[in-house]
């Protein structure tokens, strides 16, 4: 039995009503299977936060002349404020050795009485060897942009 009831959480949870039965002959190799379990549940639970620092997201992604040899991905927030209509704003990332872009994308909220809130993907968010580009693709403008980036590194 799991502790949520929301099917999509389900999928990388551990039973919590577990009982081992020690007299058993094939306890060892329950306990072991069970073990191997909670280590992969572990290992491949995503992380959540998204902070303004590079963290570890846990996710994992294959290498193309190896599949079976993964690679981490990292993610990092940043937050940037007052993004005029149709601007371009570069702002650095402050990433060292970037391979491979994984996720780009931006929260927006426009300045309205009313406020706008959207998402950006590319052509409007790309990054390089040292920058975020942001085009603010409204005509007013953007009180608050919340940049995610994920991406592997050496």
């Amino acid at each position: 039995m799991s502790f949520s009831s929301d099917q999509s959480l389900l999928s990388n949870q551990l039973s919590t009503n577990v009982e081992f039965d020690v007299k058993k002959p094939e306890f060892n190799d329950v306990l072991n299977l069970q073990y191997r379990r909670i280590v992969d549940s572990v290992n491949t639970k995503e992380g959540a936060f998204y902070l303004l620092k590079e963290i570890a997201s846990f996710k994992q992604l294959y290498t193309v002349s190896n599949p079976q040899k993964n690679r981490n991905v990292y993610r990092l927030t940043i937050n940037k404020t007052n993004v005029a209509p149709g601007a371009l704003a570069p702002f650095a990332h402050g990433i060292s050795s970037v391979t491979d872009p994984m996720i780009i994308y931006a929260s927006c909220k426009s300045a309205d009485a009313i406020p706008i809130l959207f998402t950006v993907v590319y052509p409007d968010i790309y990054m390089d060897t040292t920058n975020v580009y942001f085009t603010n693709p409204l005509g007013v403008n953007l009180t608050s942009v919340t940049i995610v980036l994920e991406y592997t590194k050496n």
